[in-house]
């Protein structure tokens, strides 16, 4: 996850306000809204509680460790921070390219 400045997320946050005012609307409310949506898109409830703690506390406790060792947020080539896998430049090589296919086909 990208860092975002203090200066962007005045702007946002700015931004943010008029749009509610705008619309007569308070901001807070509002907020509050974006923010209850949010978590029935992710399926969350109050049950949800002690399993986010828990991974909360383990996100802060891989951030402590990968500070600590220096290392990148790469780990047995899954990014921690994206979940995805991290394929080597030999897995690049192999998978075939579409300029390869067609000169595979030219030659046919």
């Amino acid at each position: 996850m990208q860092m975002i400045t203090k200066a962007e997320k005045t702007k946002v946050t700015s931004l943010f306000n008029l749009l509610a005012e705008a619309n007569g609307e308070d901001p807070n409310d509002l907020l509050h809204q974006l923010k209850v949506k949010e978590l029935e898109k992710n399926n969350i409830d109050e049950g949800s509680r002690m399993l986010l703690q828990q991974m909360a506390k383990l996100q802060a406790e891989n951030s402590r460790l990968r500070k600590k060792q220096g290392g990148s947020p790469k780990e047995n080539g899954v990014d921690l921070m994206t979940n995805k896998v991290a394929h080597s430049k030999q897995e690049e090589q192999l998978k075939p390219t579409d300029e390869n296919s067609n000169k595979r086909k030219e030659d046919e």
